[in-house]
């Protein structure tokens, strides 16, 4: 054997083994790293789905708490008789109550049949779902002071059911008038209201009185 000859029986038995583990090392790497970039793609996934989970969840939690809100709106305004079919004889009732209450001398009224409103804006949704009502009422009211016509309405807005929209209101000095002297009444205020009503699908269609 020369000095430049190779004993190969004798090299492949000294890096038989460090090959072996070289080899393995190198197949043990790469798995862990397909199993570290699998593990990733499966956790870029869960996270992606948690996060939509999460808007999902925050945004049913924001409906919920918007209907909620919603819905003791509505129960305040059918409590005050704002939603559901106007009732005429509650108004009367309730001219005749604040009259008593408040002294005036005196208290008339016209009304007109009732309209549907038109909607400034109208969901294609609910249109057939809700409908909105308002009725014309022409007051003539005897005041003692000015402020009795404030307290009038204040009074009218508590106990007649609906919502109302006072137009205009026209206010005469009556004395030195004998019929306004007899009436006792220091004012002739003519005012012009409208009533507001809206019926939904859960109100039953029954004609107002």
């Amino acid at each position: 054997m020369t000095a430049f000859e190779f004993d190969w029986a004798y090299v492949r038995h000294k890096t038989l083994v460090p090959a072996i583990c070289t080899a393995v090392a190198l197949i043990a790497l790469a798995a862990a790293h397909w199993f570290h970039n699998d593990q990733w793609q499966r956790f870029s996934r869960l996270s992606a789905n948690n996060e939509a989970i999460q808007e999902d969840y925050d945004a049913l939690v924001y409906r919920r708490e918007l209907v909620n809100l919603y819905h003791r709106r509505y129960l305040q305004f059918r409590e005050i008789g704002f939603v559901g079919r106007e009732s005429r004889l509650d108004w009367l009732e309730a001219l005749r109550t604040i009259t008593a209450q408040l002294t005036l001398p005196r208290v008339s009224y016209a009304i007109e049949p009732q309209l549907r409103a038109v909607a400034p804006v109208e969901s294609i949704m609910t249109a057939d779902d809700i409908q909105v009502f308002r009725s014309s009422l022409e007051l003539e009211i005897g005041l003692l002071h000015e402020l009795d016509l404030l307290r009038f309405f204040d009074e009218l807005q508590n106990e007649a059911p609906g919502l109302i929209k006072v137009d205009s209101c026209d206010l005469v000095w009556q004395a030195g008038q004998q019929d306004a002297l007899r009436a006792e009444a220091n004012i002739l205020a003519g005012c012009s209201i409208k009533i507001f009503s809206v019926t939904t699908s859960d109100v039953a269609a029954e004609p107002s009185l």
